[in-house]
């Protein structure tokens, strides 16, 4: 196999046992396949393709679903993929993605054609998910010094690595011109770079590390490097996590949890970062998406949290379910059961995180489990 090469998907429906909802599993059993990070846009606009991760070239490597044929086409090869960061551009005939934690590569969905865009500079590791502005000009992300970075392959080196305060940067990277120009330096674990969509003068980006140890997550930074500033005020035995923006720019959202508390709290943002506010009261989720405009959020239940440093305080009794919020009206109701184990495969932390989110047309949702022996990627209908 290679790039080019088209392989057979076979979708199969199934009625979930709880709740009735019909879902459909995109990819076969016996691979494993990834869906990309919850927040970038992995559908072509039409909701007619999908990209995602599999290993049918031996290779965790990029493939392109036709949702009509399914069929799956091969678009990279080879090791080192950061295969959760991919995203496709805007007008969907390009996508790119991260190489050997070095080299940025744009992909023309037509002919396969790679190109690369820009080169990590010696001396640097090009960390974590790498997200793009409105258009698709530009891109942020975050690059390590080569001498504090380590392989993220399990929770206690994820822990390590936040007590180095490993020299980090917040970059942007002019899609067109391969430019970098870096917003802030700091000496501390910076992680979650995002462009607020449709306004690049905004970049939202947080203090990573283990929940119950980062004392101020989430910050926000003018693109010109100036006006740092925290975007909530985190109370004593608080931990936030998985904050993004609402896809149509409005606010944003995050997740919020007290130390001794089962459940957790959607919360938002205004957009300049003035303001925080708890919305609703929820099950304990690990990660939330909404829809386009914020109207309805999809999160999945989660057992107790590996990323704290102490768990005591925070046990929880696994909860399979993912869960639909209505903001509107306050409600919440279970969608299906994803049953994911959560566990680290091949060195990967996130292949067995459901990390759901909203198809195009707002009618599906999307999510990752192993419930039937390997990673697969299945839609819900709402």
């Amino acid at each position: 196999m290679g790039i080019g090469s088209i392989v057979p998907m076979a979708f199969q429906t199934q009625e979930d046992p709880d709740t009735g909802a019909r879902l459909t599993r995109l990819t076969p059993k016996g691979a494993i396949c990834h869906r990309t990070y919850f927040y970038q846009k992995s559908f072509t606009r039409d909701g007619s393709h999908l990209l995602f991760a599999g290993n049918f070239d031996q290779h965790w490597n990029y493939y392109l679903l036709d949702m009509t044929k399914q069929t799956a086409r091969q678009l990279t090869e080879g090791e080192g993929d950061n295969s959760f960061g991919g995203f496709l551009s805007t007008d969907d005939t390009v996508f790119y993605y991260v190489k050997h934690n070095r080299d940025l590569m744009r992909v023309r969905l037509s002919d396969g054609e790679h190109t690369t865009v820009y080169e990590v500079p010696d001396g640097w590791v090009g960390y974590g998910t790498w997200v793009p502005n409105s258009e698709c000009t530009k891109v942020v992300g975050i690059e390590i010094d080569a001498d504090d970075y380590i392989e993220l392959t399990d929770w206690k080196k994820f822990a390590e690595l936040y007590h180095r305060n490993p020299h980090c940067r917040l970059i942007s990277i002019d899609l067109s011109t391969g430019e970098r120009t870096v917003i802030s330096d700091q000496n501390t674990w910076l992680g979650h770079p995002i462009y607020r969509p449709f306004d690049d003068s905004t970049v939202a980006f947080c203090h990573e590390g283990p929940h119950d140890l980062v004392t101020t997550r989430m910050w926000m930074v003018n693109e010109d490097g100036t006006n740092i500033r925290k975007v909530h005020e985190q109370a004593p035995g608080e931990s936030c996590t998985h904050e993004f923006w609402v896809p149509d720019g409005s606010r944003m959202i995050f997740v919020s949890y007290l130390r001794g508390e089962s459940d957790r709290w959607i919360c938002s943002v205004d957009p300049d970062g003035a303001g925080s506010s708890r919305l609703m009261q929820m099950p304990p989720c690990s990660h939330i998406m909404s829809n386009y405009d914020g109207t309805l959020l999809v999160g999945d239940g989660s057992d107790t949290p590996v990323d704290v440093a102490n768990a005591d305080g925070h046990e929880l009794e696994n909860d399979p379910y993912l869960y639909v919020f209505d903001l509107t009206r306050k409600e919440t109701r279970k969608l299906c059961r994803h049953d994911t184990s959560w566990e680290v495969l091949d060195g990967s932390r996130q292949v067995n995180h459901p990390h759901p989110s909203f198809t195009p047309d707002e009618k599906q949702v999307m999510f990752g489990s192993d419930k039937e022996g390997t990673p697969a990627i299945y839609l819900a209908d709402l």
